[in-house]
Order: C-alpha cells, then structure tokens, then sequence
C-alpha cells in the first residue's frame, strides 16, 4: 500500500489519530510514505511504525545545501541525513529521492550528493534527471530556455529539456556516476571493483560530454 501524499507527516496531531484508529481497529495493514526530514522526529518514527509503515521516503533532492537552497526545499541536507538513519535504527526502510541537473548545479554539488548517501546510507534511492512540470516555480524559470517546443498532444513534462550547466548526455552519465560511486562504498570484493570501474567510465564520459 501507498499512500499518495507529498508529505504523510504534516500533521503530528492527524498522525497520531491515524495510528490509534489503525492499531484500535487491529487493521494495521504494510504501507509505504513520503515525508520531510523536517516533519520527522523519533516519536513520528515510532508512530509510523505502529501503524504499519515498513518504508518511509524522505524527499531532499540533493546532496548539496546550496541546491537544496536553490530549489527553496527549506530543510537542512544534514537533518535528512539524521532522518534516514533515525528512520533506519528503528526498524524502518529509508528511501529518499535525487535529482540532477537543477539550474545552478555544479559537479562539486553532484560530489556532495554522492557523499550525502554514502553517510545516509539510504536503502533505496531514485535519482533522475530535473525536468519542468508547469505551474511550478522551476518550469517557469527555465521555460526561457526550452530547447525546443512542447507539443502536449504528443509529449510530457519529463521530455521537456532546457538549456543547463551542461549537456542533457552528461548528466545522463551523472546518473550512471552517482549510482556507481554509491554502490562502490556500498559493496564488496568483485561487485565493488565493478561498480568502480563503472563509475570510472562514467565520470570519463562526463567530461567528454560537457
């Protein structure tokens, strides 16, 4: 079970309620959720626990405090961190979402994206390549930028491309560097010579794609 909700722990009061009707009715049921490392404490934790969470996704988007404070995410890179490792310690699953090739970004941000996981230590992450969804703050300020057209007949948000730092290719293989890099540390003998090797190769590609 999923609950579709960008932030599941808005209301500590409503969380509460949830968790004594769930367990009152003996109708706790596994689901999954996303928060804010800011809408999280140990006592949330606890609650989401009880209630039958096993997996609990918590959004930060980046490594990099100068990314996250570009995209006005309003949470300390560092706070996230501490949530997915509280999150962790108590039984719970930890995911968290990153996205790449926001305006502004650098390869130093990506640099400390990749040594954000490494101490979180998230057991799943998604990374993906930033894209434009209308009405938001982000569409608007690279809708300038568009590289070419949007023909909504046809297409969607996530194959709007805009002009970034670099090319649309590096980032494709930022992908490949980040996952590789993480699973490195994440990994031994064999499984990790391979995932250096590969993140070799896609930090090669990087710079040729710039």
């Amino acid at each position: 079970l999923w609950f579709v909700d960008d932030v599941f722990t808005v209301s500590h009061k409503w969380l509460a309620a949830f968790c004594d009707e769930v367990t009152g009715r003996d109708a706790v049921i596994p689901f999954e959720c996303i928060t804010r490392a800011d809408r999280m404490n140990e006592e949330v934790i606890r609650m989401l626990k009880a209630s039958g969470c096993f997996r609990v996704w918590i959004g930060a988007e980046s490594g990099s405090q100068k990314v996250i404070d570009l995209m006005d995410r309003r949470v300390e890179v560092e706070q996230v961190r501490n949530m997915i490792q509280l999150a962790r310690q108590h039984g719970l699953e930890a995911g968290t979402f990153i996205m790449l090739g926001y305006p502004g970004e650098t390869e130093a941000d990506i640099e400390e994206t990749i040594r954000h996981l490494q101490l979180s230590h998230p057991d799943h992450y998604t990374i993906t390549v930033a894209y434009p969804i209308k009405g938001t703050e982000l569409y608007a300020e690279v809708e300038p930028h568009f590289l070419n057209a949007p023909d909504w007949s046809t297409t969607s948000d996530r194959q709007q491309d805009f002009a970034r730092t670099y090319s649309r290719k590096f980032y494709d293989h930022a992908v490949r560097y980040v996952v590789n890099k993480v699973e490195t540390s994440r990994t031994k003998g064999f499984r990790s010579v391979k995932h250096r090797f590969k993140a070799a190769a896609a930090k090669s590609m990087m710079a040729i794609s710039k």
